[in-house]
Formats: C-alpha cells, sequence, structure tokens
C-alpha cells in the first residue's frame, strides 16, 4: 500500500476519474468536490456575518468570524468563509435571499465564480488571451534604474526591440519617463520627443507586435497612440492627470491601471496602509468608475498592483502572496517584479543586473497564480518561464 498527497487539478480530473475506474455518472457528481473557494468579506453588519457563518456551516464550509459576533458588540465585520465549488450555487442561491447586502455578496461570488481567469472578458485584436503574455521593457530614458541610457539612440532601441520581438515578446512597453523611486518628472515635450519617433518606427519595422506607451502624460498617451501605440500604461492609475481618462476614452485601446501611493519623488518614503488590500482595491474601483464614465470599454482594462510604488518590502511580499485578491476586479492582472529592489532586499543583489533569477522566481509564482502578463528586461528567460508553466498547464500521464 502506498499513501502520498495528490492535487486533483481542473485539467486532469476526467483522467484521473478515469483511470480510478469511477462511472461516468459518479465523475459528474464529484466534480467541483476536491476543490474549493475562499472569501474575505469586510465591513458588512455584524448580523450578517452569523447569517453566512450558519449557512456556510449548513453546506459543510468553513466560516472565521470575529469574537464580537457571538453577542454583536460592533455594528461591523470582517471575516472569512470557504467552500467546496460544488457547494457554491446553494450558497448563492441562500444569499440572494438574505438581507444586510447579502445579494450583493451573492452576485460577486456567483460572477467570480463564472469568469475565466486570467483574462476574464479582455478582449483586443493582437492580444492572444489563451495563455500569459509577455511585456518587453525598452525604457529610452538616460535615469531608468536598471538601463537608464542604453536605449535613448533610436538605432540601439531598434536593435533592442528587434532581441525582443525574436526571443518572443508580445508586447513593447515604450517609456520616456522614469518612474524608479526619487525620480524627477519631465517635462511632455521632453517625453514625446523620446517615445513618439522610436514608437513610429517600432510600427513600421514590427507591425504585428502590439505597442505600449508608459506615461501619466494625457498628451503623451495621444501622441504615442497617434503614432501606432496600441496600448496605454499608466502607472498612476490615470490619477496623475485629469485629461487621461478622456484620451483613453477617445483612443478605446487597452489601458493598464497601475497603482500607486504617493508620486516617484516620494512614494517610497514610509509607505502606509490602514488596510492593504481594501485600500488598494478602492483605487482600482475609483479608477475604473473614471474610465467607464467617460464611455470606455470595459473589456480593455487590465490591473497592475503596482510592486514598489508606494509599497514596503512586506507590501510587496503581501501582494504576491495574495494575488488572487485583486482577481476581484475582473480584470487581467499585470505584474512588474523585473529586477526591483525587493529582490536585491530579498537576495542582497544590489546591482539590479545581478537580479534575473529572483525575477524568474516571482514571475512563475505570478503566473502560477494567475497573472495574465508579466512585464520584464530579460524577454529570453521570461519566455522559457512561460514555455515551462504552460507545459505544466497541460495534462500529464495519468
Amino acid at each position: 500500500m502506498q499513501v502520498f498527497p495528490f492535487n486533483v487539478t481542473d485539467e486532469e480530473y476526467g483522467s484521473l476519474m478515469k483511470k480510478i475506474g469511477v462511472s461516468a455518472a459518479g465523475t459528474a457528481i464529484m466534480r467541483g468536490r476536491f476543490s474549493t473557494k475562499s472569501f474575505m468579506v469586510s465591513d458588512i453588519s455584524t448580523p450578517a456575518a452569523n447569517v453566512v457563518k450558519q449557512e456556510v456551516l449548513s453546506l459543510g464550509g468553513e466560516t472565521a468570524v470575529p469574537a464580537h459576533a457571538v453577542n454583536c458588540s460592533l455594528p461591523k465585520s470582517c471575516f472569512v468563509f470557504s467552500l467546496r465549488s460544488d457547494r457554491i450555487p446553494d450558497f448563492v442561491s441562500r444569499m440572494k435571499a438574505q438581507c444586510w447586502k447579502l445579494p450583493q455578496v451573492a452576485d460577486f461570488v456567483e460572477k467570480f465564480c463564472k469568469s475565466s481567469a486570467p483574462w476574464f472578458s479582455f478582449s483586443y485584436p493582437g492580444i492572444d488571451t489563451t495563455r500569459p503574455n509577455i511585456m518587453g521593457i525598452l525604457n529610452v530614458t538616460p535615469d531608468s534604474f536598471s538601463d537608464g541610457g542604453s536605449w535613448t539612440n533610436i538605432d540601439a532601441a531598434l536593435k533592442h526591440v528587434s532581441e525582443m520581438v525574436e526571443n518572443g515578446t508580445d508586447i513593447i512597453d515604450v517609456g520616456g519617463e522614469s518612474t524608479r523611486p526619487g525620480s524627477d518628472a519631465v517635462d511632455a515635450e521632453t517625453e514625446k520627443k523620446r517615445v513618439v519617433p522610436v514608437i513610429a518606427e517600432i510600427k513600421k519595422q514590427f507591425p504585428k507586435t502590439v505597442i505600449s506607451i508608459d506615461t501619466v502624460k494625457s498628451s503623451v498617451a495621444e501622441a504615442a497612440v497617434n503614432a501606432g501605440a496600441e496600448m496605454i500604461n499608466d502607472v498612476s492609475g490615470l490619477t496623475f492627470d485629469p485629461e487621461m481618462a478622456s484620451v483613453c476614452a477617445a483612443a478605446q485601446k487597452p489601458v493598464v491601471i497601475g497603482h500607486i501611493k504617493g508620486l516617484p519623488k516620494d512614494m517610497q518614503h514610509d509607505p502606509h496602509y490602514d488596510d492593504l488590500f481594501p485600500e488598494m482595491l478602492d483605487f482600482f474601483d475609483k479608477s475604473r468608475e473614471t474610465l467607464l464614465a467617460k464611455g470606455f470599454d470595459e473589456k480593455l482594462i487590465m490591473i497592475d498592483p503596482g510592486i514598489g510604488f508606494g509599497k514596503t518590502l512586506e507590501h510587496n511580499l503581501a501582494i504576491t502572496k495574495h494575488l488572487e485578491v485583486f482577481f476581484s476586479c475582473l480584470d487581467p492582472v499585470v505584474v512588474g517584479f523585473s529586477r526591483k529592489s525587493m529582490i536585491g532586499a530579498l537576495c542582497g543583489r544590489k546591482n539590479p543586473i545581478e537580479r534575473l533569477a529572483g525575477t524568474v522566481a516571482l514571475n512563475t509564482i505570478a503566473l502560477e497564480k494567475g497573472a495574465a502578463v508579466i512585464r520584464v528586461h530579460d524577454v529570453k528567460e521570461a519566455k522559457d518561464t512561460l514555455e515551462i508553466f504552460n507545459a505544466l498547464k497541460e495534462p500529464s500521464c495519468l
């Protein structure tokens, strides 16, 4: 006899049941019973927390509520509950018949469980949503933290683009202003002079490659789109320039809403959050609402939790561990770990060039957690990471 732990994955469920000899009826009945869904609910009435606890327990799940829920001594609560996937429909049905905002909880759980990560409803020509994508970084700046000054010459920039395309990048992210911690902003005209000629030439030489403009300025974004950019990557989440949402709506190109706290100049000066994830999700909600109010197509939105943008090492680790939190937005998640200081802090690598192994490790974790796009300096190694990740997602020889 042998006993060993074994994770039943969705893609192998059918073949495993067949191997064991389970009947077709039994296979259908047990689908979903080997996986669980866990959710956290914050800032809801304490009586509602108690209702959820009783209903979840009756469905065979688990709920952790605060001690004050026993006598409702505090009006609000935060709690966690977990259910088998096949019991979710029953939970949703019961919650929709309740009050205290529990129908809203049910609506979210139902919508989330019916969605398909990592791309959810995202759709745009030229972007392959059947697999994660690689976004290659092209900084045409003199002062970026890792490769500043390397690609300021247009010939050097195009050579680097050629290498990234050959190595398998899906998107080229062109940036003309450094947003490293402590950096100073540059004026829009300077930024446009750096990025527009490069974007136009990339579009001419590599017409099938999707080009992204990495900017927080609406006029730069508009000029870049006119030159051929097909994506806008705003690390400020549209908060630095009040006209950015209007430009995005007019363009109707994919937009990456990045999260930041503070300005690049001061964002790493003791960043603080009272409650990290709710505050970040509130930020994304407000940015999404701003875009949608302008008539933007919600199927073109991505989000980036902004590793290193107003976060301590502890914040960055929490975000990485719980990347699934951001799937609550039902938007594809873009991650950017490449050569960042958290790797230096964890591994003792002061030189950003020496942080490749750490970048690969973090990207692998992010992909496993469901990231849709990994933003990288080193495309060849990212492609290898992605190929291995994809291979492990295929059914094995069970």
